[in-house]
């Protein structure tokens, strides 16, 4: 499948640059790691060259004439970091096809650079239309064209464009969530494909919306395996499965299937941090980070960075006393789009907690569980009304970054805290950029995987 993504912040360069309100043609020009897994190619944006109108040769409503020796400097990058070059350019006055002289633009352009950069992989040409929608194709190392499948915007608002056909949709199962939500938004849920990483406190209710809202395809990680202490807070979970130890994400797989709206299910019994596990988390839609530690949030971000995919973190904490009682009890649900702020910058993380955590793992020490309630003194004081309450808020977090319904606007709401001895739920603003996250943000494929020496290329 062929598949581009932007940051919120590269869309926004784009339309801004090509609807400047003159109605003439504008181009420009993106950089783009490359996302390569089981037959996927997914073109990440990276780098943004945004063609000046003063240098064109000539703007017209229904043509651009420009240099093209302008992304000779691109060009260089491409070579060594083998990225794609995406070439884009608008139509003012609407229309879904390429014109005669975008097929002959588009030929000589990207015959010269398959000349110059000598690979195999595609490039692609795209259009953004007047309602900033974009359509497009690849053209191979042979000239040949394919088109692109699917194109996404990972921001505020999630935007996802489809142009492979629709997907049989199950109606009455899915009755009131089409009441609720309407057919398109329905059929974007039954076609896209949702990252769960953790299977149990919040992992477990966030799984059961995600499979009875029809997401078309869920991957699940998870290593650990059901044991009588998960039995109050997995949803489904017997006793039988703790006696007998079943993994957490085989259970989680058995109770989708059997619901039977035909969810595609892939799971992986281990830590995140493995290379092939990673690799199908990239190629997801969205992400949820229903982890305790530092170590998963940390991956999962660098995911979202790397591949400009929007992931969903949840958390709760109980503050206990000190004396048997609670002082409050606590949930939170963070946004993070790529090329914005990140869980480390909004202090969920810290880097000394990741150490710590990657060096028990890597020496085989067993994991700290439930880090997150970590001051309370049960062995295991997650409780199913508040993990759910969280798991619900996050969903529908989700939710409105593709059917907005809020009174409030998606850019102003990056998280959502939960005070639940106070009875309070509000939003909250968190603008600053991450230095740190955004260097990655559309890199790609680059070898190590994530630049962690520990997701080397299987040989």
């Amino acid at each position: 499948m062929n598949k581009i993504k932007f940051s919120e912040e590269h869309f926004k360069q784009l339309a801004d640059h090509l609807y400047p309100g003159d109605n003439k043609e504008a181009v420009a020009i993106a950089l783009c790691g490359r996302n390569l897994h089981r037959g996927d190619h997914i073109l990440c944006v990276n780098e943004i060259l945004l063609i000046p109108y003063e240098a064109c040769f000539e703007r017209r409503k229904d043509l651009v004439h420009w240099p093209t020796e302008l992304i000779n400097p691109l060009l260089e990058k491409a070579v060594k970091y083998n990225y794609a070059i995406l070439k884009i350019h608008c139509h003012p006055g609407g229309g879904e096809y390429f014109s005669e002289y975008d097929n002959e633009s588009d030929q000589n352009l990207f015959s010269s650079i398959n000349s110059w950069l000598n690979t195999d992989l595609p490039h692609a040409s795209c259009i953004m239309l007047p309602d900033q929608r974009i359509f497009g194709r690849f053209f191979t190392s042979e000239m040949k064209e394919e088109k692109i499948q699917q194109i996404s915007v990972s921001g505020s608002t999630i935007l996802n464009w489809y142009y492979d056909g629709d997907k049989p949709m199950q109606e009455g199962m899915q009755s009131r969530n089409l009441q609720t939500f309407g057919k398109k938004t329905m059929a974007l849920l039954n076609k896209m494909k949702v990252g769960v990483v953790g299977c149990s406190g919040t992992g477990s209710p966030t799984i059961e919306q995600l499979k009875r809202l029809g997401v078309g395809e869920l991957i699940l990680v998870d290593p650990d395996f059901v044991d009588e202490v998960n039995l109050n807070r997995i949803i489904g979970s017997k006793f039988e499965d703790a006696k007998s130890k079943i993994p957490k994400v085989d259970l989680m797989k058995r109770e989708i299937e059997e619901v039977g709206f035909k969810t595609r299910v892939k799971t992986f019994n281990d830590h995140i941090s493995r290379y092939d596990i990673v690799k199908e988390l990239a190629q997801c839609d969205a992400l949820f980070s229903c982890v305790d530690g530092a170590e998963g949030r940390h991956i999962l971000n660098l995911i979202s960075s790397f591949y400009l995919i929007p992931l969903i973190d949840m958390g709760v904490k109980l503050d206990a006393d000190g004396n048997g009682g609670i002082n409050g009890i606590f949930g939170s649900v963070h946004y993070i789009k790529p090329h914005g702020s990140s869980l480390l910058s909004r202090k969920q993380y810290s880097l000394t907690n990741l150490q710590s955590e990657a060096t028990k793992r890597t020496n085989k020490e067993a994991f700290e569980r439930n880090q997150y309630l970590a001051n309370v003194n049960e062995s295991s004081p997650a409780v199913i009304s508040i993990n759910m309450q969280t798991a619900s808020t996050a969903v529908n977090d989700f939710l409105a970054r593709i059917h907005p319904y809020r009174n409030m606007e998606n850019h102003d709401i990056d998280s959502v805290r939960i005070m639940f001895s106070e009875c309070l739920t509000y939003p909250e603003q968190n603008p600053d950029q991450c230095a740190f996250f955004s260097k990655f943000t559309g890199r790609g494929d680059v070898e190590p995987l994530l630049n962690n020496p520990e997701l080397t290329r299987p040989s």
